[in-house]
């Protein structure tokens, strides 16, 4: 497991003094962090991997996994028999409601004008139901940047 320098010391070759430096170039040094990184994180798989065959990981798992079906089947009982209290033990059940408008009945309610105001037409369902491409000319397009990368373009012979 032997990497290149660690991330954050990239060294450039001896200046004149004799004494390394950061490499200037931040692309180079994204590229090399990037490379580091991925051997890093194929090394730890690899430990991983090793660990969860291990015979005590192996059986502590299993318990972990026989103790969440106890719970979850004891829950489920006693949800069924209507149990919510027993003893010092109370059942607490965590509810979330979400409410979705009815566009059919908002429409007849509000209007045409309070519709399109609050309305957002979903890109996926529109397509199914007019066709692919057949609305561009109605959308506002948004580009977001997701991140970025630095490849590694080998210079040509001449350069």
């Amino acid at each position: 497991m032997e990497h290149p320098a660690e991330c954050g010391v990239a060294k450039r070759p001896p200046t004149e003094q004799g004494i390394q430096i950061s490499t200037d170039n931040l692309l180079e040094r994204a590229f090399m962090a990037s490379i580091r990184s991925e051997e890093y994180a194929a090394d730890l798989r690899v430990l991983q991997q090793e660990f969860d065959k291990r015979p005590d990981v192996i059986d502590l798992k299993r318990r972990i996994d026989q103790c969440e079906h106890e719970r979850k089947t004891c829950i489920d009982q006693a949800r069924e028999a209507g149990i919510s209290k027993q003893g010092p033990f109370i059942l607490k059940v965590r509810t979330r409601k979400t409410r979705t408008v009815l566009p059919e009945k908002f429409f007849a309610r509000f209007g045409a004008e309070a519709f399109v105001k609050c309305s957002t037409v979903a890109i996926g369902k529109a397509e199914a139901l007019l066709g692919k491409g057949t609305f561009d000319d109605c959308c506002e397009v948004e580009v977001k940047d997701l991140g970025a990368t630095v490849e590694y373009e080998r210079p040509e012979a001449g350069e």
